[in-house]
């Protein structure tokens, strides 16, 4: 079992203490509540609170494959694609979809390489700067 919507570190524990699988850290793109801390910062503080080990999936704002990157680098351990995939389907139907996957994966790809990361566990919070 996979629960979407976690914005706080307590929620995250108490979610795997309860024996799901995997939390996704959303905001649902922040329409729900104005303000609402961004799920980046979420990400960070959950990663935290539960250690390596647990499955923390990131949903909202993942719209390239240098937001990928972050996202990994803040410690998820994968993304959810969530209006690209959209868009692509829109455009194309299932070979947009593919093309979108293939495009933020390029992205990802290139990041990486700039950055001088070989493989997705080279992409660690050292590579961030704070701004």
């Amino acid at each position: 079992m996979v629960l979407k919507g976690i914005l706080h570190e307590d929620d995250a524990r108490r979610a795997f203490d309860a024996g799901v699988d995997a939390v996704v850290v959303s905001n649902h793109g922040g329409r729900q509540v104005d303000r609402s801390i961004a799920a980046l910062d979420a990400l960070v503080r959950v990663r935290e609170a539960v250690g390596p080990e647990p499955t923390v999936l990131m949903d909202s704002g993942v719209r390239s494959g240098a937001d990928l990157f972050v996202a990994l680098a803040l410690g998820a351990d994968a993304c959810l694609l969530g209006r690209p995939h959209v868009y692509g389907l829109a455009l194309d139907g299932a070979a947009g979809v593919s093309a979108v996957i293939d495009n933020v994966l390029a992205e990802l790809d290139l990041t990486m390489g700039l950055v001088g990361a070989a493989t997705i566990a080279d992409v660690t919070r050292e590579l961030l700067v704070e701004g």
